[in-house]
């Protein structure tokens, strides 16, 4: 009599989790294209519009993620823009189950590398990285900085 009282309590304490799992375990679904943002430093990109040959198919959420169902196999453009970063563009076969992962460097991330190439005196490399910069956003201190990486590649011919 003990024993099927035991047993009853771990069935009792058991079956939620058990059925609970399934239905927090989301199933995948072939027919969808996934598509992943990151930017450059691996974090995950939010709001992030993708376009497949100009017509928005949604916004990556919180993890960097989008899911959406193709109309048809096609060969085709995908694109990834968000204000204040870099927008990417890759031609890609969409299909069912397709993977498309993108990275993103924002404009904050060329400034900074363009610092830290500056300090390890690589000048030229550090105007490439702050032109970036600044073609994905005009801002004053990017464009100061700007003007010192050029004094010192004067200063080095």
């Amino acid at each position: 009599m003990k024993m099927v009282g035991i047993q009853a309590a771990l069935t009792m304490l058991f079956l939620p989790l058990i059925c609970g799992s399934c239905v927090l375990t989301p199933e995948k679904n072939i027919d969808s294209v996934y598509v992943m943002v990151y930017d450059y430093d691996n974090n995950e990109v939010m709001n992030v519009s993708i376009a497949v040959d100009g017509v928005e198919v949604g916004v990556t959420d919180i993890y960097g993620r989008l899911i959406f169902t193709p109309d048809e196999e096609k060969e085709c453009v995908v694109r990834a823009e968000k204000e204040g970063y870099e927008t990417v563009e890759s031609k890609s076969c969409i299909r069912a189950g397709q993977l498309i992962y993108f990275r993103l460097g924002s404009g904050a991330y060329y400034a900074k590398t363009a610092e830290l190439l500056l300090d390890a005196d690589e000048p030229a490399r550090a105007l490439e990285m702050i032109d970036k910069a600044l073609e994905i956003q005009e801002r004053k201190d990017w464009r100061f900085l700007r003007g010192v990486i050029l004094g010192r590649t004067d200063d080095e011919e």
